[in-house]
């Protein structure tokens, strides 16, 4: 997690870092916190931890950046958020994805004719798994997903 001033450019410098060191973005999330003019940003990489040491102490350069801190996803308490648009031509279909749904606690947001669009919360590995689900089941129209956000423990 990176503590940031909001000014304009700083996701551009550190994503910027992490792209040429040639590590990958899997996902992000930018988001205010309770102090005005400081943002949190979360980024999801896979990297070794010599490249990782190396991130941070390049990223703690930058001006705009107040703190950097990294940590295992499994150290911290993460969340994500993923609304899934589902073809369901045939009601066993429909009837199986509910079921998956509740069996997630995931909720329906919209019902049509041959569609169903669920809302999942959750950890970013069990959204991945109701994800995979879903795909044994029925085809997958359209899927968004947050990315993780996270806190320390």
């Amino acid at each position: 997690m990176t503590i940031v001033e909001d000014k304009p450019g700083v996701l551009y410098k550190v994503s910027s870092i992490i792209r040429r060191r040639g590590v990958n973005i899997d996902a992000m999330a930018v988001a205010p916190t309770t102090q005005p003019g400081v943002s949190k940003m979360t980024f999801l990489i896979s990297t070794d931890e010599e490249t990782m040491d190396l991130l941070v102490k390049q990223i703690e350069k930058v001006p705009t950046v107040i703190s950097v801190g990294a940590s295992p996803l499994k150290g911290l308490y993460s969340k994500e958020l993923a609304l899934v648009k589902i073809n369901v031509s045939k009601p066993s279909e429909r009837e199986m994805i509910c079921a998956l749904a509740s069996k997630y606690g995931a909720r329906v947001i919209e019902e049509r004719a041959l569609t169903l669009t669920v809302e999942i919360v959750g950890e970013p590995e069990v959204v991945s798994n109701f994800i995979g689900e879903v795909k044994a089941i029925a085809e997958i129209v359209d899927l968004a997903r947050s990315g993780p956000i996270a806190l320390s423990r």
